[in-house]
């Protein structure tokens, strides 16, 4: 079992070993008269592109091709290309990442009194550092409702 920690430093949002090495990054890049989301990993960048109905859904790119993307709505991921994984998702106070019923990855939110919260990761050894990069992304983005009150 592997364990993480994610930090806010500046806007970044940076996920680091128990040793406090760092292993990536979610970051945002200004493009303009906009800001696009990436995610650093071994000093490669992959795009973040928001997708679907009131953009809730993310695609993840590698240059052109697509390794990963969201479904909101059966809340899970889908790892594209020749091994396809399905991992479905459970966005509750303890956050889960779980394939064919085994539970790959947890993060839970310890909230610091006026400060930034701090992430707490435990990860399968089979999950990939840029996986659990995703979903450190996805289970921390704020969705957009129509109507109700977004439970």
């Amino acid at each position: 079992m592997k364990k993480y920690t994610a930090h806010y430093q500046k806007k970044d949002l940076v996920l680091v070993s128990d040793i406090q090495h760092e292993i990536g990054r979610i970051t945002k890049i200004r493009k303009l008269f906009q800001y696009e989301e990436c995610i650093v990993l071994n000093s490669k960048k992959y795009n973040i592109k928001n997708v679907g109905f009131l953009k809730n859904d993310v695609e993840l790119f590698d240059d052109d091709t697509v390794l990963y993307f969201t479904d909101l709505a059966k809340e899970r991921i889908i790892k594209s290309g020749l091994e396809v994984h399905i991992y479905y998702l459970k966005l509750k106070k303890t956050r889960q990442l779980i394939e064919k019923g085994q539970i790959l990855m947890e993060i839970s939110e310890e909230k610091k009194w006026l400060k930034e919260p701090v992430f707490h990761i435990e990860a399968d050894d089979s999950v990939d550092d840029l996986l659990a990069l995703l979903f450190l992304h996805f289970s921390t983005k704020e969705f957009n409702y129509i109507g109700g009150d977004g439970d």
